[in-house]
């Protein structure tokens, strides 16, 4: 091998021990600082979490009720609820959303599980 040739290897070997080096510093600083980042996010959620004003309003009966989606639409139609009040103690709820189909036009229907779950919740 030539003098040339093992000049410019071991220079390639200390410039990779030099990245290497670099390297293991950088980790290094990467590290700290992320654990930094991590304590100041401590502090600072502990401190907006302290400063936050308490509600003195009481949970109301509304709030407790609240459901996502959709209000039903037995709930949204005061005839239909009450047809199904005046018949959901003497009929199952297959026959009384029978009636209610052969009563109301389609868009004011209601389907048996409707009606179940609907009367489930009056009665919760």
């Amino acid at each position: 091998m030539s003098t040339i040739m093992r000049v410019k290897i071991r220079n390639a070997y200390q410039q990779i021990k030099t990245a290497e080096h670099l390297f293991e510093q950088g980790l290094t600083a990467l590290s700290t600082a992320l654990k930094t980042i991590g304590e100041c996010e401590d502090i600072a959620l502990d401190d907006s979490l302290g400063n936050l004003p308490t509600c003195s309003t009481p949970v109301t009966d509304h709030r407790r009720a609240h459901r996502m989606g959709r209000v039903p639409k037995i709930e949204r139609d005061p005839e239909l609820q009450a047809f199904i009040l005046a018949r959901v103690d003497r009929l199952t709820f297959t026959q009384l959303a029978k009636e209610v189909a052969e009563h109301f036009p389609s868009e004011r229907q209601v389907k048996k599980s409707a009606i179940h779950q609907w009367w489930s919740r009056q009665n919760s």
